[in-house]
């Protein structure tokens, strides 16, 4: 029997935590010992309650300042959640570092988890990635450019001077647990014994990795039959929204079509529900199953949600996104590259905008016959082979082998102090 350690310390939506799910719930049947440390442990237990794992609260940055309100790249992201101060850097990683030392996993398995991977090295246990790609970035330096509005030469150059200075506050950091020092920040991603990648080459945030092997997307299974409302039609549209600037707009935009419209809503207020439900418009407020959405709506309007996105294509729909922040940005963007979909901004005043995209998206051919090549590329996925899968990569990190982490915790525990620097 192992020890695995799941280490999610940024916030998320519920994408990120049905990711985990089925490797977790998998490694405790094969009899393993799994601890999740969560920043949301309220939100975790509706999903893991029954998973046989136990909970842990993961140390993450409370402060409320953003070092860089506009994130040019992702050593931008990682400046706001603690890699800026290195002092504040070094009180966090230590607290994930005595947490390893008390829980001695033999894998540790991270899901945004960056100041937690730092921690992580030298200790010793087996490390692996798991994610869509937005979190798991390429080992490159300077990190990627996240923000379409990066001037080439000038900003780039900041991005690299900024990632410097994040390197000399890690490497302090290091050099107080007498670890070796690294290059650049790509280091902790790319220093690794696996990296899940939970996508499809063509949804990668970053462009097709050619050294990469993809896994595909991790998709919750079951929910509620869905219930279409009739329409003046013959198309039915499926949406999974958010609240958003426009999002009255948009609604007001569809129950005007009279498709036959189900929303399923992530928080979308009763107020905002009671007024644009209609005879063609309905609103789901529970999970719904996903794979009998795909058979019968014609297309879907999503907030980018990755999982979602890559389930409709499964099934050969396209769609329009409205992304809400970078990472749904991104994956719009890769949808729209291979065709499948289109992408508006969620500011509103463009109904015009999104009236000729859904025509297009349900009346025209480019866009359908996209998703379907998209599907016709991957029909032999097999999320249960997926599953198992992974669940065997994991269990062979857990059990031993060549890795890029050596020693024991006989070896940690000797070698750097429990108190004093490693306590702060």
């Amino acid at each position: 029997m192992g020890t695995v350690l799941f280490a999610w310390q940024l916030g998320g939506g519920l994408g990120h935590l049905l990711r985990m799910l089925p490797l977790a719930e998998g490694l405790v049947k094969e009899g393993h010992r799994v601890f999740m440390a969560f920043r949301d442990l309220g939100r975790a237990g509706e999903i893991y309650g029954q998973a046989g794992v136990r909970f842990l609260q993961a140390p993450f940055r409370s402060r409320g300042r953003l070092f860089f309100p506009r994130t040019m790249g992702f050593a931008h992201l990682l400046a706001n959640v603690g890699f800026w101060d290195r002092r504040e850097l070094f009180g966090l990683a230590s607290a994930w570092r005595n947490l390893y030392r008390l829980i001695r996993p033999d894998l540790i398995v991270f899901d945004h988890s960056p100041v937690a991977l730092l921690a992580a090295r030298g200790m010793a246990a087996r490390r692996a990635l798991i994610g869509t790609g937005f979190f798991c970035p390429p080992d490159v330096c300077p990190l990627p450019v996240i923000s379409s509005r990066v001037d080439a030469e000038v900003e780039t150059a900041k991005l690299i001077a900024d990632e410097e200075q994040m390197v000399g506050g890690v490497n302090w950091v290091l050099e107080h647990w007498q670890e070796g020092a690294i290059e650049r920040l790509g280091q902790l991603y790319g220093e690794v014994d696996e990296r899940f990648l939970t996508t499809f080459p063509e949804l990668d945030h970053y462009g097709e990795r050619k050294d990469a092997r993809y896994w595909g997307p991790v998709m919750g299974c079951g929910g509620k039959v869905p219930e279409w409302p009739g329409g003046r039609g013959t198309k039915r549209i499926y949406a999974y929204l958010k609240a958003f600037t426009g999002l009255e707009e948009l609604l007001e935009c569809l129950n005007d079509r009279g498709d036959a419209t189900l929303v399923l809503s992530d928080g979308i207020g009763r107020r905002i529900q009671e007024r644009y439900a209609s005879d063609t418009l309905r609103f789901a407020n529970e999970r719904l199953d996903m794979a009998r959405v795909g058979q019968e709506c014609d297309v879907a309007i999503l907030n980018a949600n990755h999982a979602t996105a890559a389930g409709l294509l499964l099934a050969g729909r396209p769609m329009l996104n409205i992304p809400l922040q970078v990472e749904q940005q991104l994956l719009g963007q890769a949808v729209s590259r291979i065709g499948a979909g289109e992408m508006v901004g969620p500011k509103g005043k463009g109904r015009t905008r999104i009236e000729e995209v859904l025509e297009q998206l349900l009346w025209g051919e480019s866009h359908m016959l996209a998703a379907r090549r998209f599907l016709e590329r991957h029909r032999s996925f097999d999320r249960e082979r997926q599953t198992s899968d992974m669940l065997e990569r994991a269990c062979k990190l857990v059990s031993g082998g060549p890795g890029v982490t050596q020693g024991s915790w006989r070896d940690a525990f000797s070698r750097t102090p429990v108190s004093g620097h490693e306590d702060g």
